[in-house]
């Protein structure tokens, strides 16, 4: 047990300086803009994916919900 909460914390430090160290990166080149431009068109397809799985989830759960009620 002791041993997972250790790699969770090992896990969490290193995802830490990561973030990080992009940000100081991030705040410290030229192309700051250019790079920003980027990572907010990946964002917003990686958000549109999510949207679209979450709306997927919601029909096939009203789908099964509607299921259940007319099978009696």
């Amino acid at each position: 047990m002791k041993n997972n909460v250790d790699s969770k914390l090992l896990l969490g430090l290193v995802i830490g300086a990561v973030v990080g160290a992009a940000i100081g990166y991030l705040a410290a080149t030229d192309k700051k803009d250019q790079i920003l431009d980027e990572l907010n068109g990946i964002v917003g397809k990686v958000k549109e994916g999510f949207n679209a799985a979450v709306n997927k989830y919601k029909g096939n759960v009203e789908n099964l919900t509607e299921e259940s009620g007319t099978v009696e």
